[in-house]
């Protein structure tokens, strides 16, 4: 009897341990949207720098960041486990870890919809390890479609996605249409969301089903001649620009024109819809911020106003100026300058209606 039931608990603990074994897959080797440039060495990174030269060393870091990529997967499995060899790994106050450092899943709906599933990042691990959770467990080992966002602001060397043993793997397609380039500052790659899906880029791709990729640079978005080099070579359907959130208002009136004249040559006949920086918080009893933010508006205006009614006007037919919105009730700041979660969202809702209106013009729904 002994014998018996010690075979019993030998083929339980056989069992026990094949359930917890996990097999990976490389992400990249599945379906990696929201890439700027096919072909780098290291797929995760946004823009080769051996290619494309002239950042220093933050910029550097910020475009081998692989904000806005997301992977696209189906698969039966019941439980998810992410394993993580990084490079550069970001740290913040201001930033939930989640974001900067972790993964944000999202699973199609019976209603063909993006839902939210699962988020998460380790709180520690040692440089130069492996770095290995469980994203989620307890599915109904159905067949899925899987979106899995990449971490927002630090460098990944490796990423695998691990699935039961006896569980399907393979890449999904991808129902997100065109290919819609975004070029801004933090407020573009999502500084103080949550998780990486919720900057606004990555909801305004959810709600309108339009590719985002994105080229933003996180306090460095200020039309420098070399990241305009990088936006010449992008291939893409249209652009939108959240480019004067950075840059004091005498930069935005020395690079604005010349930046533009650059993206119409390199992209002629394409839409470039700028936007007016959101409103900051921080302005409201700071009189010295209040005094260099109105500056800026004020150059934007009389710039545009340039482009629309100069002599030239003909030529500019094709840049746009909309106003985006992040606050509701001057509580969506996180920190004064960054919106929250629900900030983006009303920022992404906001320019929903005047960039589709605009792209409708160029046969891009």
């Amino acid at each position: 009897m002994k014998k018996l039931i010690l075979s019993f608990v030998l083929v339980a603990a056989f069992f026990s341990l094949r359930a917890q074994e996990v097999r990976y897959t490389e992400a990249s080797d599945l379906n990696l949207i929201g890439k700027p440039f096919p072909g780098t060495p290291n797929p995760y990174h946004r823009v080769d720098t051996l290619v494309f030269k002239g950042f220093n060393t933050t910029e550097n870091r910020q475009v081998r960041c692989p904000v806005g990529m997301a992977v696209l997967f189906k698969s039966n499995t019941t439980k998810i486990t992410i394993s993580t060899e990084w490079g550069y790994v970001y740290n913040s106050v201001s930033t939930m870890p989640i974001a900067f450092k972790g993964y944000d899943l999202y699973i199609k709906n019976n209603k063909g919809e993006w839902q939210y599933a699962a988020s998460g990042a380790n709180k520690q691990y040692k440089k130069g390890e492996t770095d290995t959770f469980t994203l989620i467990e307890n599915m109904d080992g159905s067949q899925h479609d899987f979106m899995l966002y990449m971490p927002m602001y630090s460098e990944v060397h490796s990423c695998k996605i691990g699935i039961d043993m006896d569980a399907s793997i393979e890449p999904a397609g991808s129902d997100f249409r065109h290919r819609i380039a975004v070029y801004g500052s933090s407020f573009t790659q999502g500084v103080s969301t949550s998780r990486a899906g919720m900057s606004w880029p990555m909801q305004f791709m959810r709600n309108t089903g339009l590719q985002i990729v994105s080229i933003a640079a996180s306090g460095r978005c200020m039309m420098q001649p070399y990241y305009t080099t990088v936006l010449e070579a992008i291939e893409a359907d249209a652009f939108i620009f959240d480019t004067f959130s950075n840059p004091v208002s005498d930069t935005i009136r020395e690079r604005l024109i010349p930046f533009i004249d650059r993206l119409i040559k390199a992209h002629p006949g394409k839409p470039l819809i700028f936007q007016r920086t959101i409103y900051r918080e921080r302005r409201n009893f700071d009189t010295a911020l209040d005094m260099r933010e109105a500056a800026k508006a004020q150059a934007v205006e009389e710039l545009f106003r340039e482009i629309k009614n100069g002599r030239e006007k003909a030529k500019y037919k094709h840049v746009y100026l909309i106003t985006p919105n992040a606050s509701d009730n001057h509580e969506t700041s996180v920190d004064g300058t960054h919106p929250n979660d629900y900030g983006y969202s009303l920022w992404a809702r906001s320019i929903e209606k005047p960039v589709k209106k605009i792209l409708a013009k160029y046969g891009i729904n």
